[in-house]
């Protein structure tokens, strides 16, 4: 299991460096948070907090799928949809509703997470 952590938190994090590229979302994105892409400052902290967070998600995933309740592959899809839903949109929309911020964001950051947790269930399904 630990293995399955390591690979779907990696997996998940190196996929927001292509999520938010100017090839995907990057620019509707900075567009959305009212930036240009000079005004972001690389930061290690910014980095290192994105993935504990991914880690701290696969950890999650971890202890839920070993309550016997997740079998097939349709079962850790249903799991990740489920997170995602319960936990991570409505948060998301909180603050943007209430942060005043573009509504674009949820839909931008919101796929991002839900491919996160889509990833999940298929590294998970493979090597847990």
């Amino acid at each position: 299991m630990p293995m399955a952590i390591l690979v779907s938190a990696i997996l998940a994090f190196a996929l927001g460096w292509l999520w938010y590229s100017p090839k995907m979302f990057g620019t509707i994105w900075l567009n959305s948070i009212g930036r240009s892409p000079g005004d972001l400052q690389e930061s290690l902290a910014r980095y290192l907090v994105t993935f504990i967070g991914w880690v701290v998600a696969a950890f999650v995933y971890a202890f839920l799928i070993g309550h016997d309740f997740v079998d097939g592959i349709r079962d850790y899809i249903f799991l990740s949809i489920a997170l995602w839903g319960a936990y991570m949109m409505p948060a998301k929309a909180h603050a943007i509703m209430w942060g005043n911020f573009n509504t674009k964001l949820l839909w931008i950051d919101g796929g991002y997470m839900l491919s996160g947790y889509i990833i999940f269930a298929f590294v998970f399904r493979l090597l847990a």
